[in-house]
């Protein structure tokens, strides 16, 4: 994280919206902003203007945060494909810990063999969809993805390659 607070902004429909992290939290971990701003931009329409802000805008408006987020983080952002590999990443996630037993070691294993999965459909950034399901940094899932290596190279040779 930068040593100058960050600012991120989207306009949407007649609102602008800006993220600002103002400190490091010393996390690997995905954090969101210290603040964010919503104000009816000066392109708004006479509705927009009657309205203000409602639960509906700040509804959209938290998409807009997500990907900011997303983006402060260098992660993909949240499109159409992305959030159906998203789904597909916590669904798969979620059968293989349930085979396992929700409560034994694996889930380094787990993330290994999805990303695996995605890497040979030919996913085009196996592990930035990895960090948008799971809420990890890119770090931070090399690390845990370089412990199942670890453990699979303990019991033989292993079939992965890192793309």
């Amino acid at each position: 994280m930068p040593d100058r607070p960050l600012e991120l902004s989207r306009r949407d429909d007649g609102f602008a919206v800006t993220a600002r992290w103002n400190s490091d939290t010393g996390s690997h971990e995905i954090n969101g902003p210290d603040e964010v701003v919503i104000r009816i931009s000066d392109e708004a329409t006479p509705e927009v203007r009657r309205h203000g802000i409602t639960s509906s805008v700040l509804h959209r408006i938290g998409r807009q945060v997500d990907d900011m987020v997303a983006e402060f983080h260098d992660m993909p952002s949240a499109g159409a494909y992305q959030v159906m590999v998203g789904r597909y990443i916590e669904r798969r996630l979620a059968e293989l810990a349930q085979a396992r037993g929700a409560t034994a070691n694996g889930f380094e294993a787990d993330l290994l063999a999805v990303y695996e999965d995605l890497a040979n459909r030919r996913h085009a950034d196996p592990l930035g969809a990895l960090a948008t399901a799971t809420g990890r940094t890119r770090a931070a899932l090399g690390r845990l993805l370089d412990v199942a290596r670890q453990r699979n190279d303990q019991k033989g040779p292993s079939r992965e390659r890192r793309t």
